[in-house]
């Protein structure tokens, strides 16, 4: 018997559901999914809702607060990349007001021209621990019609 399973992956609506759908991938690379998930809504508080403002501002010594949390899957390079795209994200909202403006901006430029201007890929591969598959997968989600996109598995 086969049973059909709809996913939808909804679009963030502001930069902080931005910034948790790029932790969410780092996070979930090397991990079973289902393991991300269970522990996510804890993993979420630690992060302060991963708003932007209060991630981009941890050091040092929140990272290792972070790593001694119990419901922190304890990986240092992913609790610091999260940091430093946060950081990245304030960056961009500083030139562009919101890093949704500046994905809308890169979409409508490409559009226009794309030998001249930057892809989405090219974009989302400057967050850390975000690859060229996973840029690609971004670009497509924030390329989909409607505020979502569908997966049958």
């Amino acid at each position: 018997m086969c049973v059909l399973i709809m996913v939808k992956i909804h679009k963030p609506k502001n930069d902080d559901e931005f910034l948790e759908d790029v932790a969410m991938i780092i996070f979930v690379a090397g991990f079973r999914y289902d393991l991300v998930a269970k522990r996510w809504p804890l993993m979420k508080k630690a992060f302060q809702n991963f708003s932007i403002n209060k991630v981009a501002i941890l050091n040092e010594k929140d990272v290792e607060k972070l790593m001694h949390d119990k419901n922190m899957i304890k990986n240092r390079m992913k609790i610091e990349a999260v940091i430093e795209n946060a950081k990245l994200c304030k960056r961009i909202q500083q030139e562009h007001s919101t890093v949704l403006k500046a994905i809308q901006k890169i979409k409508n430029g490409y559009a226009e021209n794309p030998l001249f201007n930057q892809s989405l890929e090219e974009f989302f591969v400057q967050f850390k621990r975000i690859g060229k598959v996973t840029s690609k997968w971004l670009a497509s989600l924030h390329n989909a019609k409607g505020n979502h996109i569908e997966y049958k598995k």
